[in-house]
């Protein structure tokens, strides 16, 4: 009460913790903020022959691995493509275990070194993946076969259920030699 008989209201406390919202803020900050890169794809690495041997005909950054079965190879080397490697960083947009899948015939998927897709890997195999950190892939692609009429493509189910094809967004060229 003040001294002319005026009630004073004070607001009531917050029950939420400011430290705890701070540390909330901070993280969002850092997804938005100009140290959250935003991907360009994978490097794509073209051999002349089945299960990636014989000379890389050449060498691309792919913006994801989705190709139908025209495959979209420069004219100069139509027909003489026989397997593909595509290599780089993966980054999470949230963290919790992530499921890769590789359906294609010859193709896999292998991230921190494990199999994770595809020929060799186990069919429940996940990825427990953190929020902000860069994971090693690889992409194998061992057979290209002039007859298959489907697509080759790297898909994810994220740890909320949804299946789709990973994002350029998402995916980092390989860094150093």
């Amino acid at each position: 009460m003040r001294r002319d008989g005026v009630a004073v209201v004070r607001p009531q406390q917050s029950t939420v913790s400011l430290p705890g919202e701070l540390q909330y803020a901070r993280q969002r900050a850092d997804l938005c903020g100009a140290g959250n890169a935003v991907g360009v794809g994978l490097r794509g690495e073209y051999f002349s022959a089945r299960d990636l041997a014989g000379p890389v005909l050449f060498t691309r950054v792919d913006r994801t691995v989705d190709f139908d079965a025209g495959f979209e190879i420069p004219a100069e080397y139509a027909g003489q493509v026989r397997s593909a490697r595509w290599t780089g960083w993966i980054k999470p947009p949230v963290a919790g275990k992530f499921r890769f899948h590789a359906d294609a015939p010859g193709m896999r998927a292998k991230v921190t070194q494990l199999w994770v897709a595809g020929d060799g890997a186990p069919a429940d195999a996940t990825v427990e993946m953190a929020l902000g950190r860069f994971y090693p892939i690889t992409v194998e692609l061992s057979a290209i076969d002039s007859s298959f009429q489907g697509r080759w493509r790297l898909e994810w189910t994220a740890p909320h259920g949804l299946r789709f094809v990973i994002p350029t967004a998402l995916l980092f060229g390989p860094t150093g030699g």
